[in-house]
């Protein structure tokens, strides 16, 4: 028990020297207001966009269904291009709020700079969302996937020799058969 209390204090130590590293720089308001506003809106957009890519059957906690199973070969790949696209816009938008800190001054870099921290908090949105309903979506469709998940399962299966960490579902066969 003393082990994890002092691997969490260390753990806790070290964020806590990071941050105070970061509060000396010129861009820090910019973190403060991504870290404030970026959960409130990927949950929003989250939500959208499950409704728009006709993935709400996850929220009832139902197996999805034949047609849901048939488009998600689809939408798994635009899923995945949007998160990239909108992951390198978010990058390069966080690289100009460093380059061009947005302080509080109203001078052309500040304003740019605030500009920028707009574009990187609405792509760092899309990101997490996207990110987290590609993660739900998988594991809603298939236990074993992302291949990384499959992996940890794997794992943690062979470790412990408990099935349930595979999670293989069966699908209804009399739900198979009308497609």
């Amino acid at each position: 028990m003393v082990e994890v209390l002092v691997i969490f204090g260390l753990v806790g130590w070290l964020c806590l020297t990071f941050l105070e590293s970061l509060s000396s720089q010129p861009f820090f308001p910019a973190l403060v207001a991504a870290a404030v506003l970026c959960p409130v809106f990927s949950i929003r957009d989250y939500s959208r966009m499950r409704r728009s890519w006709k993935l709400s059957g996850m929220s009832s906690k139902r197996d999805p269904i034949p047609p849901e199973r048939f488009y998600w070969i689809t939408q798994k790949a635009r899923l995945r291009r949007t998160f990239l696209f909108f992951g390198i816009l978010s990058a390069l938008a966080w690289f100009n709020t460093a380059v061009l800190p947005a302080s509080f001054a109203l001078d052309l870099p500040s304003i740019v700079g605030w500009l920028n921290t707009v574009v990187g908090i609405v792509t760092l949105t899309r990101v997490i969302s996207a990110a987290t309903l590609f993660f739900n979506a998988s594991q809603w469709f298939d236990a074993m996937s992302p291949r990384i998940v499959g992996i940890l399962r794997e794992t943690m299966y062979k470790l412990s020799d408990n099935y349930e960490y595979l999670a293989p579902k069966r699908r209804d066969p009399e739900k198979e058969k009308v497609y």
